[in-house]
């Protein structure tokens, strides 16, 4: 259960500005984690199947030149 002593003290750092500032900069990185994470899972996919081609290609011209 959350004492008044912790309760007080909550409420004075959601009143002070620099708590506010540090939220704001939290929201900022979970954001760009957030869009890092999509970016990823987007690329990788692409990634996987150019790689994929590449390897079969390699593949081929070995056997191709025994």
């Amino acid at each position: 259960m959350i004492t008044r002593k912790r309760l007080g003290s909550l409420r004075l750092f959601l009143r002070d500005d620099e708590g506010l500032v540090t939220l704001e900069w939290v929201a900022l990185a979970a954001a760009v984690i957030v869009l890092a994470i999509g970016t990823i899972i987007v690329i990788q996919t692409q990634l996987n199947t150019a790689a994929s081609t590449v390897g079969s290609e390699i593949v081929s011209t070995v056997q191709s030149n025994t």
